[in-house]
């Protein structure tokens, strides 16, 4: 856990008025950034690089600081004017290889996954000499793999399994809050930093900031005032991450010490209860602490097999014999009623990076746990792994919902896949020190979720059913538009598909697959047709070209085997007619493949000719967003040819948004032009002069 320090900057302006000199405020940043005051020099380097937009130092060290205090937003910001400025010094961008690093990670954390792949591809270019880039490339390719997988996850999350909820300020406050623990479905015991005054600088402050056990009782749905566990909280150390025994007779929880460096060190103290009252609380023996490393965030739990009950705790340590940096770990109780030397959980749940906020649910032998490294949305995220002790399925993520891009720890059940609840610092958290600082308790509810049966059949003979239709979701509610589908499934090799859905959901779903007509289907979900088979009729489709004769269009042609099979004219103008685009994104998909081919082998085949990719898109939406959508799906494509070998300055990337229709969005009489807006919905290729 972080120590969080507030400076008090009654007004930076009075201090360092206009005039002042920026080395003098550089020279104040430096000072704070180098005791860790974070807070004290944010500001500071705020105003130097307001003044000296160009200080490379300044941007450098005020990147980092955000970045630590977890204000991602901040941090994409200083690192990405950082990285410009690095474009005109070659020679620095190795000894800056952590800015790409952590700006990779705080694009993750804000959801950007196309922009982190890259910058961690850029890192991964990099040559710094230095003994920890070992490692970190270990994790920037691990992070390359989770930038696809997430955006997978996003694609195949609706519907969400699982909904969040800050909890009321009654639990939450404007600091850190964390490791929530259900002693029962209304009693939540916690740790939380609260405090009422402002920190000084100097820690000259009697009773810093220190974390503390707290209990909170809900009554008629409303949750009360906390109480502090008195017993267990202490006046110079913190307490914090309790966890009690099945019979709630004994309680684990941490005492951690804090360094002038403002390093911290944990260890784990027991106490047990006899009647009303709470013995002297005792630290733990046998290996369980160790003097030079911490150990926190106990678990408690139970292991039932043929007829014996074996109490485990689960805990975590950054000790020597760990796999990474924070690993968790386990102790047996023995005959003795003492706890056994502890052992490491294995390769299946310890990763190189850190595995922190056990939970142990004894009824289903899981455990959730948070990691920062196994695959995942960006920070932290939650994992569950079917087992015990040293013996585990492989980890599986929890998905969206539960987890963010930011950090996401300490899920535990209130009432077993009912409800619970976790912490983070994702976006609707509160706190008094800015964006995403601190974390907040959550509660998380899982939603129920059906399945429900469909067909897809060719619409002039109901008996022929047809595979590999893509399904999805239509997002958009003005018209029909296959640019804002959210893909979801496709159908089988006997035309049969499964979607899930909410109960009273209404959903129109689209079945897309080239040579036919895209068939658009409104399905109400409600609980009386709840097995009714879905039946999606699709027509054969026009061909691109006797689309455009339909409206008369002459000028354009389609690429196909027939229109390269001789060297193209300049000035030709090819549709690609197998181009399809999610909603609102720009990856090519793999049915573009054919067209692009076959374009490929042509350029291949003709060294000297150049095109211009030219990116169109219907009237819907606001014009500079169509624009730039247009702009970015054909830089896409122009990727995939320089990806395939393809020389790039033979190649022309162009969006020119809603600017070209080539058909009218609307109808004489005002209403929308379906058919119309598909056509302007294109991607063309120019052949150029040489």
């Amino acid at each position: 856990m972080k120590r969080i320090v507030l400076i008090f900057l009654s007004s930076i302006f009075g201090f360092f008025p206009v005039l002042a000199q920026v080395s003098d405020m550089m020279k104040e940043a430096e000072l704070s950034y180098n005791k860790g005051d974070l807070y004290a020099a944010i500001p500071l380097y705020q105003q130097v690089v307001k003044h000296d937009p160009k200080n490379i130092k300044a941007w450098h060290h005020l990147g980092n600081a955000v970045y630590h205090v977890r204000d991602h937003y901040q941090a994409v910001d200083a690192y990405e004017k950082l990285l410009k400025l690095l474009e005109k010094e070659k020679g620095q961008r190795n000894s800056h290889y952590k800015a790409f690093f952590n700006l990779g990670n705080s694009l993750m954390a804000i959801g950007k996954y196309d922009a982190a792949r890259k910058v961690f591809l850029d890192f991964l270019r990099l040559k710094p000499l230095h003994a920890d880039y070992r490692e970190l490339k270990r994790m920037a390719n691990a992070n390359i793999k989770s930038c696809q997988l997430a955006k997978e996850m996003i694609a195949a999350s609706y519907p969400n399994e699982y909904s969040t909820v800050r909890m009321p300020n009654q639990i939450n406050s404007a600091y850190s809050d964390f490791g929530p623990v259900w002693i029962d479905p209304h009693t939540l015991l916690y740790t939380s930093m609260q405090s009422d005054t402002l920190l000084k600088s100097d820690g000259s402050e009697l009773h810093p900031h220190l974390s503390r056990l707290y209990i909170a009782r809900q009554e008629n749905t409303q949750w009360q005032a906390p109480e502090q566990f008195e017993h267990f909280n202490h006046e110079l150390y913190h307490a914090a991450n309790g966890s009690f025994s099945a019979d709630g007779k004994e309680f684990i929880y941490s005492v951690c010490q804090e360094s002038p460096s403002h390093e911290i060190r944990c260890a784990l103290y027991m106490a047990k209860k006899n009647g009303d009252r709470w013995s002297e609380p005792e630290k733990l023996k046998n290996g369980i602490n160790h003097v030079s490393s911490t150990s926190t965030q106990p678990s408690l739990g139970e292991i039932k097999r043929k007829g014996y009950v074996t109490e485990v705790l689960y805990f975590v340590s950054n000790r020597h014999g760990g796999r990474g940096g924070m690993d968790i770990w386990y102790s047996v109780k023995n005959n003795k009623g003492e706890w056994d030397t502890p052992i490491n959980c294995g390769s299946a749940i310890n990763t190189s990076g850190n595995e922190v906020t056990p939970y142990f649910h004894s009824e289903t032998s899981e455990l959730y746990f948070s990691s920062d490294y196994h695959f995942g949305l960006g920070g932290y995220d939650v994992f569950k792994a079917y087992g015990g002790m040293k013996s585990w399925k492989n980890p599986v993520n929890m998905g969206i919902g539960v987890n963010s891009g930011f950090d996401d720890t300490y899920f535990s059940w209130r009432i077993p896949e009912i409800d619970g609840s976790l912490v983070s610092n994702r976006d609707g958290a509160v706190s008094v020190f800015g964006s995403n600082c601190c974390d907040d308790i959550f509660m998380v509810e899982k939603q129920p979720v059906y399945e429900r049966p469909g067909i897809v059949v060719l619409a002039d003979s109901i008996h022929v059913r047809l595979s590999h239709v893509n399904i999805g979701h239509v997002l958009s509610s003005e018209g029909e538009d296959t640019d804002s589908i959210r893909w979801v499934t496709m159908s089988d090799a006997d035309g049969h598909f499964t979607i899930k859905f909410k109960l009273d959901e209404q959903l129109k779903l689209a079945g897309v697959r080239e040579g036919l007509e895209t068939s658009y289907k409104d399905v109400v979900n409600d609980s009386g047709n709840q097995a009714d088979t879905i039946v999606i009729a699709m027509e054969r489709s026009m061909k691109w070209r006797e689309k455009l004769d339909k409206i008369g269009h002459q000028e354009l042609e389609v690429l196909s085997k027939e229109s390269l099979a001789m060297e193209v004219k300049k000035g030709t103008v090819l549709v690609l007619e197998h181009i399809y685009f999610d909603f609102n994104r720009a990856e090519v998909k793999p049915e573009a493949h054919q067209d692009l081919n076959l374009l490929e082998s042509y350029l291949r085949r003709h060294p000297t000719t150049h095109i211009e990719i030219a990116g169109h898109t219907d009237s819907k939406g606001d014009a500079q967003h169509n624009h730039d959508l247009s702009q970015r799906r054909a830089e896409a494509i122009r990727q995939h040819l320089i990806n395939k070998g393809i020389n790039a300055k033979r190649l022309v990337a162009v969006g020119y948004g809603e600017d070209r229709p080539i058909a009218p969005n609307e109808n004489p009489d005002g209403s929308d032009n379906p058919e119309g807006r598909r056509l302007n919905r294109r991607t063309e290729v120019v052949f150029l002069e040489e």
